[in-house]
């Protein structure tokens, strides 16, 4: 949908001065826990805050570190040392990224060394041995040895050390489509909770006390063969071996093979989720090249068999099919897009690693596309087709030929990636521009389909404030009308909104470990309570804080929101100037609230004592804050 300026209304316009009291104190004690009196329950107490000494979680520019290690060797026949090669490893949850075995090793005559430099900005490294001697058994390197040079300072609210100052404008805005989580690999597990340890978790993702997520993901799983994918049959494994629903090319469908997750989808749906996509991350095996869901038996090579492509296709769409049209089964579930690639041309998945992907090269991916949505249309589905769910460095004029085929563009927005020495705002802001571009031109929307803190390290706050800074970035620079991060329930802390032990199985109701609510569950509940779905992103007028304020105007709510995020450690003040001729007093209740979420607070309401028009106050050191501008509405 193209984007228009609003028009305003032709009748005089009354304008309204207002004094602007006096600025007091910013932010007095919090008075109450929540947005409303259905808020979930708090999180464990916090670690208390850091000093300024502490700082030393690097975030603009990145960091170089290198990890070293050490193996013992043995002699050759003339002497001279020998040992296997040694392969790596890049991140961890979701998304290993295999580096090519043996660059930058070197043999001594006591030991292998093998070094592996990176520049990344991230506070711990994640590279391992992914595997010796060509073992598909991954070896953690406990020896592992950082070297970080930590950034001198945290980024500020705005950059370039101006006055973080804006003025929010109407005239480019878009509707918001809502907030989300995918279901993969997390309904393969919670799905098997008694209902009792299940329905919790539930409120608290979708329901309206809770997250109020309206976006969901439903994953169609590829299966796995035991003996081809090995890191798939045990431990978290097992979980992120989602099931297929033919597990040869001779069977028939079985289509109680992941009830789990259906479970979990049906729970998401009943609790008030309305926008619903299906996504693959590989074919199912005995489509493969490789026999193995996670990937090709070389680094960038195709996997999907040219002779499956059809196949796949109505593998796909058949299981669209059967949500839509079985009532009893699929309880009528009318899937909105269908996105058949998961980084399929990132080239990264490879055989024997530890989640479904699969390699798919450009002119394949045009052609599934192409057979997608004549089959979609052959069976009478009332769904469209989103892709490529790329990271941002994938070309936009490439993509960009798929605009025929698309009703929407996705994208991930995982930062953390810097290419060719330039820092991650730096990189992540041209490839947001572009993409925005490009699909401005064709009319398209855009959406993060998936996002998680790939390479970040640090405390449960510095991750939270960086997933804060990344949301507002996608809003304000590449304009996404949708945010989805990757799994809401994680074994990972780190990539957890909510963290739970995945070590047991879920029928194991008498050592079930209850869940952790982490820092990010608390700053995203800011944006979804705030800025729900049909919500209007309004304009920030300063460049220099577009990864530090972002701000919604809702028109069932009548309602003005600001988020602001400070990873600096001391306060930062801030102003916020709405036109007049925006926005005008509903019979004069209009009211400024304000919440925040630091080291100490999880989402608690604090007293506001500034103005209306504009609104300024300070904003702690480390933390996060909202604003709401009650009892407003434009004047057109």
């Amino acid at each position: 949908m193209a984007l228009r300026n609003p028009r305003l209304s032709s009748r005089p316009l009354r304008r309204t001065f207002l004094l602007l009291s006096v600025f007091s104190a910013a932010f007095s004690a919090a008075f109450s826990a929540g947005v409303s009196e259905n808020a979930p329950a708090s999180a464990p107490a916090s670690a208390p805050a850091p000093s300024p000494s502490d700082e030393i979680i690097p975030d603009i520019p990145g960091i170089d570190y290198s990890v070293n290690i050490t193996l013992p060797v043995v002699s050759g026949t003339s002497g001279d040392p020998v040992g296997p090669p040694i392969c790596f490893e890049q991140g961890l949850s979701p998304h290993p990224v295999p580096v090519p075995c043996g660059e930058n090793s070197s043999l001594t005559a006591t030991s292998q060394v093998a070094s592996h430099s990176i520049s990344q900005a991230a506070s711990l490294p994640s590279a391992r041995i992914a595997s010796i001697g060509g073992s598909s058994r991954p070896l953690v390197a406990e020896n592992s040895t950082p070297n970080l040079t930590p950034a001198t300072e945290l980024f500020d609210i705005c950059t370039g050390g101006g006055s973080a100052s804006v003025t929010l404008n109407p005239r480019r805005r878009n509707k918001w489509r809502g907030w989300g989580t995918s279901l993969c690999w997390l309904g393969n597990f919670v799905g098997g909770f008694p209902d009792a340890h299940l329905n919790p978790l539930m409120d608290l993702l979708f329901s309206p006390s809770g997250l109020n997520l309206n976006i969901v993901r439903y994953n169609i799983g590829g299966g796995n063969n035991a003996t081809n994918s090995p890191r798939l049959q045990t431990g978290w494994g097992k979980w992120r071996g989602m099931p297929g629903f033919k597990a040869t090319e001779q069977a028939g469908y079985n289509w109680s093979a992941d009830d789990r997750q259906r479970k979990v989808l049906f729970a998401a749906r009943a609790r008030g989720a309305d926008t619903f996509e299906a996504f693959a991350n590989s074919p199912p095996w005995w489509m493969t090249v490789s026999g193995d869901v996670a990937g090709a038996a070389n680094y960038g090579e195709g996997n999907l068999k040219v002779e499956y492509e059809e196949a796949y296709v109505e593998y796909l769409t058949d299981v669209v099919e059967k949500f839509a049209k079985d009532t009893s089964w699929g309880k009528g579930m009318v899937f909105d897009t269908l996105e058949p690639f998961n980084e399929a041309l990132e080239g990264w998945w490879m055989k024997g690693g530890g989640q479904e992907g699969c390699n798919i090269g450009f002119q394949q991916m045009k052609r599934i596309l192409l057979m997608t949505q004549a089959a979609l249309e052959r069976k009478q589905l009332k769904t469209g087709i989103a892709s490529v769910d790329s990271f941002v460095q994938t070309t936009p004029r490439q993509i960009g030929t798929l605009n025929p085929f698309l009703a929407r563009y996705n994208v991930h927005g995982y930062i953390s990636l810097a290419k060719n020495g330039t820092s991650p705002v730096e990189w992540t802001t041209q490839k947001f521009y572009d993409m925005k571009r490009m699909a401005k031109g064709q009319e398209k929307e855009v959406w993060v389909s998936e996002w998680g803190p790939l390479m970040r390290g640090g405390e449960d706050m510095d991750v939270a404030l960086f997933m804060a800074r990344s949301i507002i970035a996608a809003i304000n620079i590449l304009e996404a009308t949708g945010w989805v991060f990757w799994q809401a329930i994680d074994p990972v802390a780190s990539w957890a909104l909510i963290h739970i032990d995945w070590s047991k199985t879920p029928d194991e109701s008498t050592v079930y470990t209850p869940p952790t609510v982490s820092k990010k569950f608390w700053i995203l509940k800011h944006f979804t309570s705030l800025a729900p779905a049909g919500s209007k992103r309004l304009y920030v007028n300063k460049a220099a804080c577009n990864y530090g304020i972002a701000a919604f105007y809702t028109p069932k709510k009548r309602m003005v929101s600001v988020f602001v995020v400070n990873q600096k450690a001391t306060p930062r003040y801030v102003k916020i100037h709405i036109p007049w001729w925006f926005l005008r007093n509903v019979g004069g209740k209009s009211k400024v609230h304000s919440w925040r979420t630091s080291y100490a607070d999880d989402l608690v309401k604090v007293n506001y004592r500034g103005g209306h028009w504009p609104i300024r106050f300070a904003i702690p050191g480390r933390s996060f804050a909202s604003f709401a501008l009650t009892h407003v509405r434009p004047l057109w």
